[in-house]
């Protein structure tokens, strides 16, 4: 049993590890749960390595973009939370300093492009979209 952000008591199945709220309606999801073993995680051992084997599921695609950014985080100055509405407090802001990517066309790597901000009030999002729209064309 846990408390809603609203106060109120979520009631959680053992089965499926839906939430529900009130007694009620997990007593009637549990009708549905009643031919099923409980939920549990369970991980491959240390060390083991995982491949994927449906390959003719996969779907070829001749262009792939890796990007990375870096950023910055600000304190925010902030005020108390809502209970009503959030119990998130926001309390910084990630602000990008510069970022990294590169392009891998029909298997063959590009160079990597590397942008740092270079002043004040410069937003790094729109010159990263430009540099990969440019490198795109390029490609």
């Amino acid at each position: 049993m846990q408390t809603s952000k609203h106060h109120g008591v979520i009631e959680i199945c053992d089965k499926c590890l839906n939430h529900f709220p009130n007694k009620k309606a997990l007593e009637k999801r549990e009708e549905n749960c009643e031919n099923h073993e409980a939920t549990w995680i369970i991980l491959p051992e240390k060390g083991t390595i995982l491949k994927f084997k449906n390959h003719k599921h996969s779907m070829r695609v001749p262009i792939v973009v890796y990007a990375d950014f870096e950023s910055f985080t600000k304190p925010i100055d902030t005020c108390q939370p809502d209970p009503e509405k959030s119990l998130t407090k926001k309390y910084q802001k990630h602000e990008p300093s510069g970022f990294c990517f590169y392009i891998v066309c029909d298997g063959e790597r590009q160079e990597p492009v590397l942008y740092t901000k270079q002043a004040e009030g410069e937003s790094v999002a729109d010159i990263f979209v430009k540099m990969l729209e440019k490198e795109i064309d390029r490609v």
